[in-house]
């Protein structure tokens, strides 16, 4: 006797990772092109809406008209994985040099996270170097969609010199950037520890005046508080006439 073999075509399908957003919903969905669906959760549509993360499966069909008749089947799993945009963003700064300064960023949260200061260019290490002083943006972008979100950053610098001649270049002593924190406080003291001035982040600044008298040329000293980040600093400069 003789018979035939017909070798008849299973559905191909490739498990896959999906990510969902805190809050929000996700769809998974597979190829329209079979006969039957039927999901782990009872449903029977070529695509389902889930809420929460989880293993997910579809088991879909192919119907061949052969006699016997026969059908063939495989099953695909969707991995579901929680995501969310980044809490509890935290800003470290080491500050205070021309172009040696540094950003450390912190943050919490469930989501797998990438650091740009221009919101074009990302990078996975939360730690930036070789910064000049200014003012910086940090974004903090969730790799999974799940959303992006910012903090303005100031890296403060000041002055080595300045010359109080009225020539109205550099004729006060003023921490640079200083109104990005209105509420520091800079004190002056001359070279025995003289207390000269004190003036707030909002001041011109220091004029190298002592009660209405232009003080010598030399080195003086300054302390800075910044409530902010709960720091003090503390540093000379040049009057120069």
């Amino acid at each position: 006797t003789s018979f035939f073999i017909d070798v008849l075509e299973t559905p191909v399908v490739e498990d896959e990772t999906v990510y969902i957003c805190s809050g929000e919903s996700v769809t998974l969905f597979t190829e329209t092109s079979h006969d039957a669906y039927l999901w782990s959760t009872g449903q029977v549509m070529p695509q389902i809406t889930v809420h929460e993360p989880g293993t997910y499966s579809v088991t879909v069909t192919n119907y061949h008209t052969v006699t016997p008749f026969t059908s063939c089947d495989a099953t695909k799993t969707f991995t579901v994985i929680a995501s969310a945009t980044a809490q509890n963003i935290t800003i470290e700064t080491s500050d205070w040099t021309e172009n040696n300064n540094t950003i450390l960023v912190t943050v919490s949260g469930i989501g797998d996270y990438e650091y740009s200061l221009d919101n074009i260019n990302f990078q996975d290490s939360a730690l930036f170097e070789s910064l000049t002083s200014g003012d910086y943006t940090v974004y903090v972008r969730d790799k999974n969609g799940c959303g992006i979100v910012d903090k303005q950053v100031f890296l403060l610098h000041y002055p080595k010199y300045f010359t109080p001649n009225g020539d109205g270049y550099h004729d006060y002593w003023q921490v640079n950037g200083a109104n990005s924190e209105p509420n520091m406080m800079i004190s002056i003291f001359d070279r025995y520890g003289k207390l000269m001035t004190v003036f707030s982040a909002l001041s011109q600044g220091w004029d190298g005046t002592y009660n209405g008298n232009d003080m010598p040329a030399s080195d003086y000293w300054f302390i800075v508080k910044r409530p902010n980040t709960n720091s003090v600093y503390r540093g000379h400069f040049t009057l120069k006439r």
